[in-house]
């Protein structure tokens, strides 16, 4: 079979440095064909080092050669969207009402009220194409053995997750106008924090979380809206944790999945390494290292998804509706800060307007 043709939209510092890696990672599996962006000179500066034609599209372009024409293209059947947060639904919309399947950057939406229009909106307009949400935390190596791990120790009994750091003035990230001033919920705790619910949901298996209270914070004045969230978490078991992330701790930096079991602890940390201890045994360490490209997911979680285009079905662990869980307790959260502390029940993530409109929605079709 012929390599399936892929186009990227968005020339942020992930599209250059994961997803246009991932898009050339194997000519016979996939080509790139294009990339677009508000400006043209973003994307000649992404593509200037390549040996392979990519094609430049963009709203400065000339006729031709803007997003409409891209999403024209036949030889393209699916569209990787990295864009701000805000904008991503608008550019979902666009690109499945022209017949092409989309895997867009988490998270799923700017809040849970947007998330469940987009997907209500796809099953009606656009049932028969596929709609993933990337995120790259469920094909790390290390969160895929620490799962196998915590399976294999019986019952969850205790977690805690932990990700302190600071995000600095003058970071590449920082530095990103949309982040710099977010127009969206939590700031840096939304656009990351949903990589680490997600991960924390994959390690608690099948006894997932029942609600959750919350206190937030602004160590730093140049992160709002909140930088902070230290929350509490009970799973539908009974089962408790913590969960404590700030991007505005100077002088630290922790990143750990710690997760308890009647027959050991495992944990994740610094990124590629697993910690095992059962009883009565000695700690074993496992690093997957290597360079980063490798280990972050990114062009395993792309593969995955070329595969589901070939074969017509969607991913399940890329669902919408499972980014949307992710997404839920991070809105969550935040609304838990914002009341003192209120704990919030979680429901996955669909509210019942939501569903009320699915039936409606199966109720005209019929």
């Amino acid at each position: 079979m012929a390599p399936i043709g892929v186009a990227i939209l968005g020339s942020g510092i992930f599209v250059e440095s994961q997803h246009k890696p991932a898009c050339l990672q194997d000519p016979e599996l996939l080509t790139l064909k294009a990339i677009y962006s508000r400006r043209k000179t973003s994307v000649e500066s992404i593509i200037a080092n390549e040996t392979i034609p990519i094609d430049v599209y963009s709203d400065d372009s000339e006729p031709g050669n803007n997003l409409d024409d891209l999403l024209k293209r036949s030889d393209i059947a699916f569209v990787i969207i990295a864009l701000p947060i805000p904008h991503q639904p608008e550019f979902i919309k666009k690109a499945l009402s022209a017949g092409k399947h989309v895997l867009s950057e988490k998270p799923v939406a700017k809040d849970l009220a947007t998330a469940n229009e987009l997907i209500r909106w796809k099953k009606t307009n656009a049932p028969d194409l596929i709609w993933s949400v990337a995120e790259n935390f469920r094909y790390w190596p290390a969160f895929d053995y620490a799962e196998e791990k915590v399976k294999s120790l019986g019952k969850v009994l205790a977690f805690h997750v932990e990700v302190l750091q600071l995000v600095a003035p003058g970071g590449k990230y920082f530095e990103t106008a949309w982040r710099k001033v977010p127009t969206y919920q939590g700031g840096f705790c939304l656009d990351a924090g949903v990589h680490f619910t997600a991960a924390l949901r994959r390690l608690v298996g099948e006894d997932q979380i029942a609600s959750l209270s919350a206190f937030t914070n602004l160590a730093q004045p140049h992160l709002p809206p909140i930088d902070t969230i230290m929350s509490t978490i009970k799973l539908k078991s009974g089962v408790c944790g913590t969960f404590a992330m700030s991007h505005g701790t100077p002088a630290t930096k922790v990143f750990e999945w710690f997760i308890v079991c009647e027959q050991g602890t495992v944990k994740v940390s610094d990124g590629p390494k697993v910690v095992v201890k059962q009883l009565e045994m000695p700690e074993e360490w496992t690093e997957f290292g290597g360079d980063r490209n490798e280990w972050s997911g990114v062009k395993k979680e792309v593969r995955v998804f070329v595969e589901s285009v070939k074969n017509g079905k969607g991913v399940e662990g890329l669902s919408p509706e499972n980014a949307l869980a992710d997404l839920e307790m991070i809105e969550k959260m935040i609304q838990s800060g914002e009341q003192g502390g209120r704990p919030f029940e979680i429901t996955g993530g669909i509210e019942p307007t939501s569903i009320l409109g699915d039936v409606v929605d199966m109720i005209k079709n019929s």
